[in-house]
């Protein structure tokens, strides 16, 4: 390897490190730290890396992202010196990397591939962008093209970095040791894949889909239960109503306990801006949530996103968008429903409806002609509906 080469790539390495560890550091904060304060790349909605950082696709096998660039920078310095390194006594195991230049410039080329899928995942999926997450894409394929040699081409190039490798596993010293280091390498990848210790989003994600599987195939829009079932109760509702957040636990466990019930919920903002009934300022964000759990009903995600503005409280726009991410939602679109003039007249026309029923509090719930405002314990409230024709199931979960 050249001088001038070694330097260009040893510079280029230690930006990439350095980005990487500054990103190691806004992941931690955005996932562990709750009194964290946003990192210097949370500019906007559109270039948040807080905002990605909280997002599932910011880890891999368990692992963040940012501590994977961190391993791949440190391959790279690794193997501009390799040569210089092998001279080290003790260190003659290290002759079997023979071209290191050419395993720079494949792994580069391999991560900046990588690194324009997640771009794309990015752009596409999560509706927000990583500042320091693109530099460092761009540093992968300056690193990449520095490392290549002049006058090889890019499959002799692969084809030279396959061909040490095996040449090199031909040796039993060089198998046991790629295989412990393999082992090793396997056996810490199943362990962060399993416990989610990085990974606290995934692990929420796992816990929202297995609380939401039991309803999936009963779940319509904002109707939950079977489509046949002979008592419906209509709930009126508002997501910073106290009540309500424990009404949306009862409903969740009527449904799965009795056979012949299902839910109809409507929504009734308790909030002047788009609520006429209120002459006063109401819940503060009453509005916007509701906008969101009907933006999210029409890629059929009503009940989860309704559960997560219960039970997470997102105080603004933006910590609801970052809870919706947890739910496989298209965030473009997500956002352009929950500020479209459909969903605004939807929530009108609840509003109205609540009005026709002369509803004056949340959360009320109407059965038939029986109307019942407030809730009690779960066993009263279990009772009501039991009196109401509700027919429990011989075995529920």
């Amino acid at each position: 390897m050249t001088k001038t080469k070694r330097i260009i790539i040893t510079i280029l390495a230690l930006i990439g490190l350095a980005l990487s560890i500054e990103l190691c550091v806004v992941y931690y904060n955005a996932n562990f730290a709750i009194d964290a304060t946003p990192s210097i790349c949370a500019i906007s909605d559109k270039m948040d890396c807080d905002g990605v950082a909280k997002t599932s696709y910011s880890q891999f096998f368990g692992v963040p992202l940012s501590l994977w660039g961190v391993l791949l920078y440190l391959f790279f310095l690794f193997m501009t010196y390799v040569d210089k390194l092998q001279n080290i006594k003790g260190f003659g195991l290290l002759k079997v990397f023979k071209n290191p230049t050419s395993y720079i410039f494949c792994i580069g080329i391999f991560s900046f591939a990588v690194s324009m899928v997640l771009g794309s995942i990015s752009v596409f999926k999560i509706d927000s962008i990583c500042i320091f997450c693109f530099m460092t894409y761009f540093v992968n394929l300056l690193i990449a093209i520095a490392a290549k040699n002049k006058g090889i081409s890019i499959v002799d190039e692969i084809k030279t970095s396959f061909s040490d490798f095996i040449s090199a596993l031909k040796e039993p010293r060089n198998v046991f040791w790629f295989v412990l280091v393999l082992l090793l390498f396997l056996s810490c990848l199943v362990y962060t894949s399993v416990s989610n210790i990085f990974a606290p989003q995934i692990a929420k994600k796992n816990e929202l889909e297995q609380y939401f599987k039991l309803y999936d195939s009963q779940v319509d829009k904002n109707i939950m239960g079977p489509k046949d079932a002979n008592v419906v109760i209509n709930e009126y509702m508002d997501f910073n109503c106290g009540g309500c957040f424990f009404s949306q636990l009862y409903l969740h466990r009527i449904v799965s306990e009795f056979e012949n019930v299902k839910v109809v919920q409507h929504i009734i903002p308790l909030e002047k801006e788009c609520n006429h009934n209120m002459k006063f300022d109401g819940h503060k964000t009453s509005c916007i949530k509701a906008k969101y759990a009907l933006a999210a009903a029409k890629q059929n995600k009503y009940w989860q996103m309704a559960d997560v503005l219960f039970n997470e409280a997102p105080e603004s726009e933006k910590e609801i968008i970052e809870e919706a991410r947890l739910l496989d939602l298209d965030i473009k679109k997500l956002k352009e429903d929950a500020n479209s003039e459909q969903v605004k007249n939807e929530i009108q026309e609840m509003i109205k409806y609540a009005d026709s029923q002369a509803i004056t509090g949340t959360p009320t719930f109407i059965i038939g002609v029986n109307k019942k405002i407030g809730i009690d314990s779960y066993g009263e409230f279990k009772k009501y509906i039991i009196e109401q024709g509700g027919k429990e199931k011989l075995y529920h979960d």
